[in-house]
């Protein structure tokens, strides 16, 4: 199983949305994909609708010690995608993994024998220690973008990151990539974000930009990937060429 973990250290940058629309398409190309939201704000879990109500979800993952992949994660109904829910207590949890030994490596131990083909984590924007368990469960990270200024400091601030778990606590962990989703083209400032991204990050940056679009925004709230909700829309096609690209930078 190839894991992503999906980093940002801004909010607002487009993670749920991209973990949820790259899991349908990934899917829709016959991969098995799990989900995991890692994040307290549970936006992933909101957008990907379950068969039933969900009865487990992250904080039982993480600290039942009899529970595994196999127990807690849901089927859902986009088909071909599993999701482990997130929890609104995950600060709680948070704070029980830090007084584990080897806490930061909970989630890997307990995903590593999961029988998917590929896994995304949706993670929060603290750099707390159910993000570096993300990390530290990853084959490698994937940096979503909106450009604007802010999103450029949380870059930094992630690649910053990411260069202290791969030194510290996951050396083979890979950065796959980043990617503009979230991109209003007529504004004089977002196109210069994206130029000195581009400038400073060349062989990081993917080609691939998402535009600023209402379809995606209506897509979540009707639980349904960009692909089915709008699926002859520019969205649609910019999010299958992103995993396209990211099959190619990952190997898939």
């Amino acid at each position: 199983m190839t894991t992503i973990g999906i980093i940002q250290r801004k909010g607002g940058s487009g993670k749920s949305t991209v973990t949820a629309n790259l899991a349908a398409i990934f899917s829709e190309a016959g991969k098995t994909v799990l989900v995991i939201d890692a994040d307290d704000q549970r936006n992933t879990t909101s957008s990907i609708p379950t068969y039933v109500p969900v009865h487990h979800d992250l904080e039982t993952l993480l600290l039942a010690e009899e529970a595994d992949i196999e127990t807690v994660a849901e089927p859902t109904l986009w088909n071909g995608v599993a999701i482990v829910a997130g929890s609104p207590g995950l600060s709680s949890v948070a704070a029980a993994l830090d007084t584990m030994p080897l806490g930061h490596l909970q989630l890997r131990n307990k995903i590593r024998r999961a029988d998917y083909d590929l896994c995304l984590i949706d993670t929060s924007p603290s750099l707390n220690i159910l993000t570096i368990n993300a990390m530290c469960a990853s084959d490698g990270i994937f940096i979503p973008l909106s450009s604007t200024y802010f999103s450029l400091e949380g870059l930094a601030q992630t690649l910053n990151a990411y260069e202290k778990v791969r030194e510290r606590l996951h050396k083979e962990l890979k950065l796959y990539g980043i990617a503009f989703v979230i991109h209003d083209g007529r504004t004089r400032l977002a196109n210069e974000v994206q130029k000195k991204v581009k400038e400073q990050y060349p062989g990081l940056l993917c080609r691939t930009v998402i535009g600023r679009n209402i379809k995606i925004e209506e897509a979540q709230i009707k639980r349904q990937p960009i692909q089915c909700y709008a699926p002859t829309g520019r969205s649609s096609q910019q999010y299958y060429e992103l995993a396209g690209e990211l099959t190619e930078r990952i190997g898939l």
